[in-house]
């Protein structure tokens, strides 16, 4: 059950590892006035034993062992290790809140499946799509309710690098191995739902492989997806490969995002760096990252959790990315646009 507003939220923590280390610790420590790591599970016990004694908390054998204790108020599912989405369903048998930092839509039909358990039990769920909470992209959102109006065509490119030992957000890596169509598309592809709120009525998908033999599966990924009233979204997204390429890097263009709004235009550099247009002239910001991303996220599901007023995606939101995933794929196999 969730703590009460005068008491720290007691968490178990589920799957050690980058996210954790670098995202999600400094964060909890800092929020340490209303929160509280009280027990930790990962695959290799000694691991948590180690985090334990670090943190003063219990390293416990099991997930429901874990789940069951009196001293935890909500999971934290962080790391994709042996037990996948398994402890979204323990939890929801014991009634507590599930923070889901795994790739939702990497399992559509096992997320489809604990979706009526999720729902009937009543808990608080959050995945993590932390793109949403970019610096950058909350301006950008500000600048549309107020500056820009609504958003009409987003035109976004991403290169992947290889993976992000800081957990700190960017385009250019991935927190743990993963298919380009999982990180980063169905992150981008739930940025694009978040910026026209609504999910896309249809999809169209190519995928292929630029340097065959280079990478498993395709390293070089494409979809665009339709909106209500005729907006647009198109991204893709692709590997970059220094050993063949050397250091091209620097001298091709920033990757980035354009958005192309009903008064003005503008041009996202992930996670801080804003331009735009409009018709006083342009403007660019580079933002603070303070507070962090995982400080921002872990806010917001303590606000989620404790029925405050909050910002965090649903389960809702889960699903809806992990359908047109599922949808994006159709395309490809079948080579054609999948309305929706």
């Amino acid at each position: 059950m969730a703590a009460s507003r005068q008491t720290r939220l007691r968490l178990g923590v589920i799957g050690l590892g980058r996210l954790w280390e670098a995202r999600h610790k400094p964060a909890l420590i800092k929020l340490r006035d209303r929160v509280q790591v009280t027990a930790l599970y990962d695959q290799v016990l000694r691991r948590a034993e180690l985090e334990a004694s670090q943190l003063g908390c219990a390293a416990v054998e099991g997930l429901t062992a874990l789940i069951d204790r009196s001293d935890v108020d909500a999971i934290y599912l962080l790391s994709p290790q042996w037990f996948g989405l398994h402890p979204i369903e323990i939890a929801c048998a014991y009634r507590k809140p599930v923070y889901c930092a795994l790739p939702v839509a990497s399992d559509p039909e096992r997320l489809e499946a604990l979706a009526p358990l999720i729902e009937s039990s009543g808990i608080a769920f959050m995945p993590e799509f932390a793109r949403r909470f970019y610096p950058a992209t909350l301006r950008l959102k500000e600048l549309l309710a107020t500056t820009l109006g609504r958003p009409r065509l987003v035109v976004g490119h991403n290169r992947l690098f290889g993976f992000d030992r800081y957990a700190q957000p960017g385009p250019a890596t991935q927190m743990a191995p993963a298919p380009l169509l999982i990180d980063p598309g169905s992150y981008l592809l739930d940025w694009c739902c978040f910026l026209f709120q609504t999910p896309p009525l249809a999809l169209q998908a190519v995928e292929c492989s630029v340097l065959p033999g280079t990478a498993e599966g395709p390293d070089f990924e494409n979809f665009t997806a339709e909106f209500a009233d005729g907006a647009l979204a198109q991204m893709s997204f692709g590997r970059y490969y220094r050993n063949p390429w050397g250091e091209a890097n620097r001298f091709l263009p920033q990757p980035g995002i354009q958005v192309f709004a009903e008064h003005g235009a503008a041009w996202l550099e992930m996670p801080e760096r804003i331009q735009w247009t409009d018709a006083a002239g342009t403007h660019e910001e580079r933002l603070p990252l303070e507070p962090t991303v995982g400080e921002v996220l872990n806010d917001q599901f303590c606000r989620l959790v404790r029925g405050e007023k909050t910002l965090a995606p649903n389960l809702q939101d889960a699903l809806a990315a992990a359908r047109a995933i599922r949808n994006i794929r159709r395309s490809q196999q079948e080579g054609k646009r999948i309305v929706c």
